[in-house]
């Protein structure tokens, strides 16, 4: 079976993948418990002053900011940074089937066999095909319409269940 759609990748799409991407690894997990711990140390020293140091109470606050404030606005930013450059500036073509998967832009193509996908992840928005550990395709969900049953079905049977998570 052969699938062909185009997709056009928006802010928000970005926005969500760079998130989802940062915050389901484990060093993303962890700058939020290290945030919210350094909070709560910072908040502690400052009500405890006479027995906590204020340089300590200040610079814990101070790095609970950074991450839990200042890290996920840079993601944001840097998104929409992105979303303006030439890469997400065309609608990108898909045919995928069970042997291969084949993005156009343009007058530019690629085609890969599913063996070199490294996996499929659902977000709930977009279906992110992985080629490197770190590097993904986004296909926003509200892009394939009718076909998004057909599409997981063939990313299914192409790249093998156990490369491919889909959300029920």
């Amino acid at each position: 079976m052969k699938v062909e759609f185009d997709v056009t990748v928006d802010e928000k799409d970005l926005i969500d993948y760079k998130i989802y991407h940062k915050y389901h690894a484990f060093s993303g997990w962890c700058e939020i418990i290290l945030g919210i711990i350094l909070l709560l140390l910072g908040a502690y020293a400052l009500m405890n002053q006479e027995t906590m140091n204020l340089t300590f109470a200040l610079l814990a606050l101070l790095f609970a900011v950074v991450f839990l404030i200042v890290i996920p606005v840079q993601l944001v930013l840097n998104a929409k940074k992105a979303i303006r450059g030439e890469a997400f500036a065309k609608p990108m073509h898909y045919v995928i089937d069970e042997e291969n998967i084949t993005v156009s832009m343009g007058e530019d193509t690629a085609g890969v066999s599913w063996d070199m996908v490294y996996r499929v992840k659902d977000t709930g928005k977009s279906i992110l095909v992985y080629f490197t550990p770190t590097r993904a395709n986004i296909i926003p969900k509200r892009e394939l319409g009718e076909q998004l049953e057909a599409v997981k079905n063939v990313m299914t049977a192409g790249a093998g269940k156990y490369k491919v998570s889909f959300k029920n």
